[in-house]
Formats: C-alpha cells, structure tokens, sequence
C-alpha cells in the first residue's frame, strides 16, 4: 500500500496530472435570515420578483420564507465560488425593504428574536414543499431548522480520477465507478477525521438565548451549531462513516424505515452526492457514482462578507489533496468514534481556549500540508490560506469565535450583528455595476441580463467570453462585451427569448395576498 501511495506522490510532479491537482470545483450553499433594523424577523413576504421558487437553482427561501438560500453552480477554484456567491447576494439585497437586512451570523439575533419564533413556525408559502416542512419542524424544532450556515460542494477534476483509476487501482476495483465511490468516500472519511480543526478554526456560534442547553454550559463557546445541541440528526439516528458499504446500507435502512424522509434529512458533517441525482435513489447514486461531497459542518463566517472566505474553502482542498496520497489509519473506526466526540469538545470549548493536544495535532498536519504545497508548486493563494490557519493556530485569539467573544455585549451579539448586517446593505446599495463581482469580466447590459434570468428562474453558465442561458434543452448566448438595450426592461428581455420561463412565476394573486 506504502508502494502505491508513493507512486500516486511521484506521479502528481508530472505535469498534467499536476494541473489537475488545483482543477477541482466548488459549488456554495449559504442559509441568512431577513431580519429588520431592529434586530426582530422580517414579516416582509418573501421578494415576489424572486418568486420562481419551484425552478429556481439560485435564489430561494429556506424553513422559512425569512430564510434565504443563496447556491451556486460548480466553478473551478475558490475565488470564482466566492464571486457567485457575492453576485447572488447583491441581487437579494437589492430586492430588500428598507428596513431589512441579511443577518451575518448562523443563529438568530437575540434576545428579540425569541417574540418570533412562534410567528416563523408558521412562515412557509411554498405550499408544494409544506408536508416536509411540517415534519421537520415538529421532529426537530424550528430553532434548529433556522440556523444559518455554508455548505461547501466539492469535486474533483474528473480526469484526475480516470488517471488514478486507471494508473493505480484497476487491481483493486472493478471499474471507474465502485473506485470514484470509494474515493469520494475516503475524502469523506478524512474530513470527518479532521472536523475539530474545522470547527476551532472557523466555528461563529458562540452564544444562544433560545437553544434549550444545560445549564451548566459556560457560555460564550465556539460554535453551538457544529455541536452535539446544534445541527444534528436525533442520537439514536446518526449515521457513521466506518465504511462506504455500512455507511449507504444505513442510509437507506432510514429511507425505507421512514427514519428520513430523504437523503437531506442526514445532517451529518458529509453527504456523498450525485448531480441531478433523486435524493431518495441512494443505489442510483452508487451505480452511476458520487461525484462530489457536500461538507455541511460550516457556520456562517461574519468576518466574510458572504459568510465564506477563499481561505476557508483553499484549507479545505488542501486536505483532500493530501487524503489522495495518504492512507486511513490502520484503527478508523476507533479515530473516527473519537474525532466525533472530539469535535464536540472543541465545539463547547471556550473561544479563546486550546489545548496542548489539540496544538500539536494541528501542527502536524500544517507541516504536512505545507510539504505538499512546496512539493507540488501550488499557487500562492494555497500559501496564503495555510498561512491563516497557522497564526490561528498559534492564536486562538484570531479564531473567527475568539474574534466573536469580544463583540458579545450583554450575552448576545445583536449590536455587532446589525452594525455589520447596515454596514454590508449600504456598501451594496452603493455599487455602480448591476453585478459588480463580474463586472471586469460583463458588460452592464450582459450583467442585466444575468441579473433577470436568475431572478426569474433561468439556468445561467458563465465563461470568460460568453454567458449561456438556458431553460432545459433551449440555451441562448450572449457575449461577454456585448451591448443591448431593453425598451421594456431586461426582465421583459429574458421572457421574451424564454417565454417558458413566465410559467416558472409563482401565482402573483397569491404572493399580493401575503
């Protein structure tokens, strides 16, 4: 096995398996809450020029319609992520009262949040989707049904995996598909291995006043989501991660029992995941391969202007990198029982604590890392990120809780929240581009048009010289610097070239209704 490692190592300095290397792809799920100037739930109805909610891939609502879902396509790199990210935030925003603001951090502003729970149960217009909505909220609560948070989907270069499918494991696996399963599982595996670090690192939840928690627990903490209080499966309905055969068998164990309603009601630190897949049809998954993971244990990070930083997300493929060339401990099932209890641990720590253990272990694996960086030339902005994780490392103090733990005022965060949560709303009102994350790269008519077939529901894939519309098999193309005019606006535009799309409106009379 040792042999087969050091061959993989030897083969990534080739050049082009090396490019593949730094080729893989992220696609970001962000969870915010509307909430007014005066820190309560906005009550506003949910953007009716948003209202394509059944199609839409970007912009949606949550638990609540005062939950806001921001996801973007899979990109190659962090910064083109982050970018999207930022673009879909600036259309939301735009879209916001006067008074409204997206709140900055995963759990909800306290203590005058706690006078709209109640209200927030009920807050759901998606008729379609209630039936899950009522189960989840009655089996779970709705104080962890409206925690915000970032998930990461990640994937790598689907050469990368033919090349190592083909060059080293065809004696090992039968085919392309049961060794991308295994693979995507063993990165799965690593992670959970090194979740702690996540959360030590970038935990942002550190106080609650509507949580039922012991009241023995010393608040603030780290992250009160990523603990055992926090987004979690009930406990006699976890699911571990010995094996990618023990782990899909009790999957789908609780599909057929009825234990989950679907694959997204496993709220572990990982889902293995299939694009375009039936979230239901775990077998189906497995026959035509996962083809990336969706690391789900990410709290929103206030420092970030959209809850997530390229630093974060640059850490994170280091590991799964260096989880390529390194095998499993010969105990996993062991090491992972204790990196689940470990991350609880970190999770209620003290923001600003650390311990000896805790210090050395991520020492090791920075060095680690570091090697495979200088080894395999990896662009600076890799450099960078594990530059961060270091100085937090060596300062708990500059953690993102350890940050958190100074602003807490009276035993919440509401001042720092809506002071960051005004800040952000007025920088954006004060843009100049109709998308300013691309705007070096569109021109203003080009990022109108991107601006209102998002809006209304319709596919958009952008590439440096041209961005593609699409409604099903119907795609449209528009240069990057080309110019037009709109006599009835850009959304009369799109609806023009997409007639389609006008179908994918939520009924207005019911949306003026609300």
């Amino acid at each position: 096995m040792t042999d087969r490692y050091s061959a993989i190592r030897e083969a990534f300095h080739e050049p082009e398996i090396n490019a593949q290397l730094f080729n893989s792809q992220f696609g970001l799920e962000a969870k915010k809450h509307r909430v007014l100037t005066n820190g309560r739930a906005s009550r506003y109805p949910y953007p009716a020029a948003l209202r394509s909610r059944k199609h839409n891939l970007y912009l949606n609502s949550g638990f609540t319609d005062n939950m806001i879902d921001f996801e973007t396509e899979p990109v190659v790199g962090s910064k083109a992520a982050v970018r999207q990210l930022k673009m879909l935030e600036q259309i939301m925003i735009s879209q916001l009262h006067e008074d409204e603001r997206l709140w900055p951090l995963s759990l909800a502003p306290a203590p005058v949040y706690q006078h709209d729970l109640d209200y927030l149960i009920t807050d759901n217009s998606k008729t379609w989707d209630q039936a899950n909505h009522d189960y989840l909220g009655k089996k779970y609560g709705i104080t962890q049904e409206i925690m915000g948070d970032v998930h990461v989907n990640y994937s790598l270069d689907p050469q990368l995996v033919q090349t190592l499918y083909r060059r080293f494991y065809t004696d090992q696996y039968d085919n392309l598909v049961d060794f991308q399963n295994h693979l995507y599982f063993k990165l799965a595996q690593s992670f959970v291995l090194y979740q702690w670090l996540f959360t030590y690192l970038y935990g942002a939840s550190p106080v609650s006043e509507d949580m039922k928690l012991p009241e023995k627990l010393d608040l603030p903490v780290r992250s009160l989501r990523s603990s055992d209080y926090g987004d979690d499966n009930l406990p006699d309905e976890q699911i571990g991660y010995d094996s990618l055969e023990s782990h899909f068998a009790q999957l789908q164990q609780y599909l057929d029992d009825g234990t989950y309603y679907s694959l997204k009601e496993f709220f572990g630190p990982v889902r293995c995941r299939r694009h375009n897949q039936d979230n239901k049809d775990l077998q189906g998954m497995l026959d035509h391969g996962i083809n990336y993971l969706e690391f789900r244990s990410f709290d929103l990070d206030p420092l970030s202007r959209t809850g997530v930083s390229d630093d974060t997300i640059n850490f994170l493929e280091l590991l799964m990198l260096d989880s390529i060339i390194s095998p499993l401990p010969d105990n996993l099932s062991e090491r992972l029982q204790a990196a689940r209890k470990l991350n609880n641990e970190v999770a209620l720590q003290q923001p600003k604590e650390q311990t000896p253990e805790m210090r050395a272990a991520a020492d090791k694996l920075i060095d680690k890392l570091q090697k495979l960086v200088d080894e395999f030339n990896a662009p600076k902005e890799y450099r960078m990120a594990l530059k961060f994780v270091q100085r937090r490392v060596d300062d708990p103090s500059l953690t993102i809780s350890g940050q958190l733990a100074d602003q807490i005022e009276n035993g919440n965060l509401l001042s720092f929240g809506l002071k960051l949560a005004n800040d952000r709303f007025t920088a954006n009102m004060n843009l100049t581009h109709p998308l300013q994350a691309v705007s070096e790269t569109y021109s203003d008519s080009v990022q109108q048009i991107l601006r209102a077939a998002i809006e209304l529901g319709v596919n958009v894939k952008l590439a440096d010289t041209n961005v593609t519309l699409s409604v099903a098999d119907h795609q449209e193309s528009y240069g990057a610097a080309g110019e037009f005019t709109f006599p009835d606006g850009p959304r009369a535009f799109v609806l023009n070239a997409f007639p389609e799309a006008k179908a994918f409106q939520e009924d207005s009379d019911e949306a003026d209704a609300e």
